[in-house]
């Protein structure tokens, strides 16, 4: 059980970690979690080894991985991390705490999707319309 446990756990901590690279607003807790991540240079493992949406093979695997003791160790780490800044979506001086922060989020990601497409690129982020028009 312990090992499902951590599986699921540095599941989180990794779609977090994964979400920031994808416009996710930067927060003081998540940067401290990632930081956490990388000073154990776990990235490109969990990176490897955790299947958002595994197959039974997938998840039989990875439990399997995650009876260690290291990663044990590892989602420890992240859970006294997250116990000391649980506010992992409230943006400093923004009082709106999580609804302002996908707000941003979101913003974000229309300014991304607005974007002028440069000459030759086929972005799929334009969207077949937008890419039709340029």
């Amino acid at each position: 059980m312990r090992a499902r446990e951590v599986l699921v756990g540095l599941r989180m901590f990794y779609a977090l970690y994964v979400l920031h690279g994808l416009l996710l607003p930067d927060t003081p807790a998540q940067a401290a979690l990632r930081q956490r991540i990388d000073e154990w240079g776990m990235f490109p493992f969990l990176d490897h080894v955790i299947a958002i949406n595994p197959s039974p093979r997938q998840f039989a695997e990875s439990l399997e991985v995650f009876l260690e003791p290291f990663f044990d160790n590892l989602y420890e780490a992240l859970m006294e991390q997250f116990a000391r800044d649980p506010d992992i979506f409230s943006i400093p001086g923004d009082e709106t705490g999580a609804v302002g922060f996908g707000k941003r989020w979101m913003r974000a990601m229309e300014e991304l999707a607005a974007a002028p497409v440069s000459e030759g690129t086929t972005s799929s982020r334009a969207g077949p319309a937008r890419r039709a028009r340029a």
